[in-house]
């Protein structure tokens, strides 16, 4: 399987399921395919918890019968909300020549994205080196052999003495593991080239809805399309999402944010059309389970949306369209109820991320403005974009001053087409002014935290993005994009209608687009181009086989041979890369994720295991450890990097009488337990 195909393969996985619900549910096909990965999504989150509780399997057979089942339901709800359709609403959807226009800069973004990825990981199915690669690895694979993937039994996989219960969100992982029986593909590669799929495929999406959405209010199909189209192709150029979230393996946080545009863009549908209701709750069902931070993105761009617009001018009243939202809201909090229980148990651990810059909220504010925090300003401000989506944010929020209703090449090259009208200005979409401005604020906080009662409302949602200035950037980015596509539409528009206007004959209006749709297609690639150097390191950097290389998948081949190494837990350390033993090979290790730089989660056994097992000879302690443990084997690698450290208790097993080495390839060791213990 190639790198193209296999990533080919990840997006049809991720978008048909849900498009073909969707379309069922008389979504139009662009509408369809534009929600498909919500809705996608939604199907597995609706699933996986009651599979969990009951002990139905995940696999690709379960995954079909509840795609069935809920595809056959979204075909039956339209027939009984037929009277809540809006048909006049519905008229007023994109002509199949603006829709094709709009795919178009769609497929060129999720191209150049591609692209970077593809120049960038040169060994695709090599280990990455990341933080929580390890863990989406471990997991896709934890799916794959026990059929478990609800999200509130995760603490079976990473507490692995105890089994105390731990929530981590599980749909990315479970979608992964069908693409796996689908395709045959390690949960290793699976990841990557899930994780590649969608981060081409979700921003351009997103880029483009939101544009649509945002500008269709005040402008003809045409010329939103054109800055959709724009904003999508534009959206290969943002180092934010998906890149830097790509390079932290940040991959379910990644996935919610691209699914959270077009999940809010439904629900903000749905006052007027209420036959939709079933369908948000699903999508928002599937951006919550997707990653926690997706939902309250949606959340807040709906709230704002609500309370800098929608309030004051209603569209079938105010109670009306604030019902239609709570029957949103409440399905959805009821069926995520298990999931935001076992959330609040990691609340402080969550509340406890600190990423203090200690220079100032200036300079703090200037970096949310610029887009230069955490991940960001290891690269120069990319002022090219940020100069286009301030052009593109002013002339959203002065919605009048850009030609409302024509397309400003169809009209006579003399005629002014910048021209303010005022008493239109109630229709800018000033929420996306608010929900801008709270992100930064948020930023400036994480970065320099205020103090009083201002900081501790702030901190409030702050801790839901772990005060995290990095994720928070990620999502002023999804607002930034939209921007910089109608600026870039704009300036080029001009542009071409200058050169219209004062060349030496009129070509007619056919020869004047087409020019515009090459300058359009010409800057977005440039863009692209100019920034590809980082992107392209973004996505490649942590394939670098450091952590795990050819001498350490020889160890664990080896250790996969020896006697009871398949039925025993096997001793590594949570720091130098070991726990990718079991994505890899199927063997048990003790701990399957980094947790550096101390041992994390409950386990007494496990700490003394990790504190004291190199001091078997005299400590009894240890001796008690693996034998409950159930310890056999124990591995280490020399690739500790980044800061990390050995545990104490792995430093000299070979000094021990308790430890026999039976493998040393320079860079990975194994050890047989020979203590006083039973071996088990």
């Amino acid at each position: 399987m190639s790198f193209g195909f296999g990533v080919l393969a990840a997006v049809l996985l991720l978008i048909l399921p849900g498009a073909v619900l969707g379309r069922l549910a008389r979504l139009t096909w662009a509408t369809a395919f534009a929600l498909g990965p919500a809705l996608t999504y939604g199907i597995v989150g609706v699933a996986i918890i009651p599979f969990g509780a009951v002990g139905i399997r995940w696999n690709a057979w379960t995954a079909l019968a509840a795609w069935a089942v809920l595809t056959g339901l979204a075909a039956v709800v339209p027939t009984v909300l037929a009277r809540l359709r809006d048909h006049a609403g519905e008229v007023r959807g994109a002509a199949r020549g603006p829709a094709l226009v709009v795919a178009a800069g769609v497929l060129l973004g999720a191209f150049l994205i591609w692209f970077a990825a593809f120049r960038g990981i040169q060994a695709w199915q090599s280990i990455p080196s990341t933080w929580d690669a390890v863990w989406h690895a471990n997991e896709i694979r934890w799916i794959l052999d026990t059929g478990q993937a609800s999200s509130t039994h995760m603490g079976e996989l990473r507490n692995v003495e105890t089994h105390m219960q731990l929530y981590y969100p599980s749909t990315f992982h479970a979608l992964a593991a069908v693409f796996c029986q689908l395709t045959g593909a390690a949960p290793a590669t699976a990841y990557t080239l899930s994780s590649v799929a969608a981060a081409a495929w979700l921003f351009p999406v997103s880029a483009a809805v939101l544009a649509w959405n945002l500008l269709r209010p005040m402008s003809s199909q045409w010329q939103t399309a054109g800055a959709a189209a724009t904003a999508a192709a534009l959206s290969a150029s943002f180092t934010a999402v998906p890149y830097v979230e790509f390079d932290t393996a940040a991959i379910p946080n990644l996935v919610a944010y691209g699914l959270a545009v077009p999940t809010t863009v439904l629900i903000m549908s749905c006052p007027r059309h209420r036959d939709r209701i079933p369908l948000a709750v699903l999508a928002l069902i599937g951006v919550f389970s997707t990653h926690i931070t997706g939902g309250v993105v949606v959340v807040t761009f709906v709230a704002m949306w609500w309370l800098c617009g929608v309030l004051w001018r209603p569209v079938r009243g105010r109670a009306a369209d604030f019902l239609s939202l709570v029957l949103v809201a409440v399905p959805t909090l009821l069926a995520l109820l298990p999931q935001f229980l076992g959330v609040l148990q990691q609340a402080e651990i969550i509340a406890g991320h600190e990423f203090m810059t200690h220079e100032g909220r200036k300079k703090a504010l200037f970096d949310a403005i610029v887009q230069h925090t955490r991940h960001l300003n290891d690269f120069p401000i990319q002022n090219i974009v940020i100069a286009l989506a301030a052009v593109g944010g002013l002339l959203m929020m002065l919605g009048p001053a850009w030609a409302a209703g024509n397309w400003f090449l169809d009209r006579p090259p003399r005629e002014r087409v910048l021209t303010p009208g005022w008493h239109t200005v109630a229709r800018a979409p000033l929420w996306v002014a608010a929900a801008w401005s709270l992100l930064a604020l948020a930023i400036v906080h994480s970065s320099e935290p205020f103090g009083g009662l201002a900081g501790r409302v702030i901190s409030l949602y702050s801790d839901l993005f772990y005060s995290d200035p990095r994720r928070l950037s990620g999502v002023i980015t999804l607002l930034l994009t939209p921007m910089a596509g109608l600026g870039l539409f704009t300036l080029a528009g001009l542009a071409v209608r200058w050169a219209r206007r004062f060349g030496p004959r009129d070509l007619g209006s056919r020869f004047w687009v087409g020019v515009l749709c090459v300058l359009l297609a010409g800057s977005t690639v440039g863009l692209a181009r100019h920034y590809f150097p980082r992107h392209k390191y973004l996505f490649g950097e942590k394939y670098d086989q450091v952590i795990i290389n050819q001498k350490d998948l020889e160890a664990f081949a080896y250790l996969a041979t020896l006697p009871g190494a398949r039925d025993t837990l096997i001793g590594n350390a949570n720091t130098d890369g070991t726990a990718w033993m079991y994505a890899i090979a199927g063997l048990h290790p003790l701990w399957t994720h980094y947790d550096y730089p101390v041992q994390q989660g409950p386990g007494y056994h496990r700490f003394i295991f990790w504190a004291y097992a190199d001091d078997a000879d005299h400590d009894s302690r240890v001796a008690e450890a693996v034998e409950a443990l159930g310890i056999r084997y124990v591995v280490t690698s020399t690739t500790v990097v980044r800061g990390f450290k050995m545990p104490d208790g792995l430093v000299s097993l070979g000094e021990s009488e308790s430890w026999a080495k039976l493998y040393d390839n320079g860079q990975a060791r194994i050890y047989e337990w020979r203590g006083g213990a039973h071996t088990p």
